[in-house]
């Protein structure tokens, strides 16, 4: 009887990395998530990551043959290593050497929204979707596109920085890259934050004012979303100013790609469908119709286990195509 062939996905987030054990035909066997913000070596971030998956491999119904890593970075040196990265101990660090080395597996490096976008295109949102395209809405704002199965690559072995198009004429703020004035810069997650905790100061008897006065130090966009789901008018009026910049960034994205289906994922996704269906009426009413008669939106199916799917995934299929 053939041994059941598994593969092992890592994606490596801001505060933390979800892992997990995934099978050919995408079901999770095992997965963990352990927490990065602490680390300050690259040693140290991934040995975390790698004792989980060989804590594993003695009790897996099947034989580990690869390992896929998303990364919130440029991919370089032939899916090998990243830089311009997010967690900035991983720069140039030659990550799939490291892992390979300990754990004798072979690995593939991934832009991290490109491989939740494999992730939601092998097995999600956009399962058969010849033109693909999925917007990660986290921290920051990532985007992949896939064109008949295949990851599109633009530029520094991703889609180029699409998270940092610019969006706001005014120029009120830079995102964590030093772009000024980009969606990332209004419309991330960490910039939700510092809008949210502006708004409690500002408005001390509004839902978030309240989380503040709580003692809730760190505001959210699920905390916005709480409390607009609570009819609280200032993150009811926050949520509707986010559609609106997403819109209008998803509404160039969408003209420059024509995809036949777009998800979305990341943490605002958490939000809903209604609020997707509001990021594309905003997108739609600056757009050319032409590029929304055919366009299908809808929410990511994966959510946040959608990146080590799809690291996983990828491995597999490259160490298929190696084998060729």
């Amino acid at each position: 009887m053939a041994v059941r062939q598994l593969c092992a996905g890592i994606d490596i987030g801001g505060s933390a990395a979800k892992i997990g054990i995934v099978t050919p035909d995408g079901t999770i066997v095992r997965e963990a998530s352990v927490p990065t913000s602490a680390f300050i070596s690259p040693s140290e971030l991934l040995d975390s990551q790698i004792d989980v998956i060989i804590d594993w491999q003695a009790s897996l119904e099947g034989r580990l043959v690869a390992l896929g890593v998303g990364v919130p970075g440029h991919v370089t040196d032939s899916h090998r290593s990243t830089d311009v990265c997010n967690l900035k101990c991983l720069n140039g660090f030659p990550i799939a050497d490291y892992i390979e080395q300990r754990t004798g597996l072979r690995v593939w490096i991934e832009n991290d929204a490109d491989a939740a976008g494999i992730g939601e295109h092998r097995f999600g949102a956009g399962r058969d979707s010849p033109r693909f395209l999925m917007a990660t809405l986290g921290s920051g704002i990532g985007t992949s596109f896939i064109l008949d199965g295949k990851i599109t690559v633009t530029a520094n072995g991703t889609l180029g920085d699409i998270g940092h198009l610019i969006v706001d004429k005014q120029m009120r703020f830079r995102c964590r890259g030093g772009c000024l004035g980009c969606i990332e810069s209004v419309a991330s997650g960490l910039a939700l934050s510092r809008d949210a905790r502006r708004l409690a100061a500002h408005s001390p008897d509004s839902y978030l004012g309240c989380l503040v006065q709580r003692g809730k130090l760190e505001l959210t966009a699920r905390d916005i979303i709480d409390g607009a789901s609570e009819g609280d008018r200032i993150c009811i009026d926050k949520m509707e100013d986010t559609a609106h910049w997403i819109g209008m960034w998803a509404s160039s994205v969408i003209q420059i790609f024509g995809p036949d289906t777009m998800a979305f994922g990341g943490g605002w996704s958490a939000a809903g469908q209604k609020f997707i269906d509001r990021i594309v009426q905003h997108a739609r009413s600056m757009g050319v119709p032409h590029y929304f008669r055919r366009l299908e939106a809808r929410q990511a199916i994966l959510g946040n286990k959608a990146g080590f799917v799809g690291a996983a995934t990828y491995a597999r299929e490259m160490l298929l195509a190696d084998r060729i």
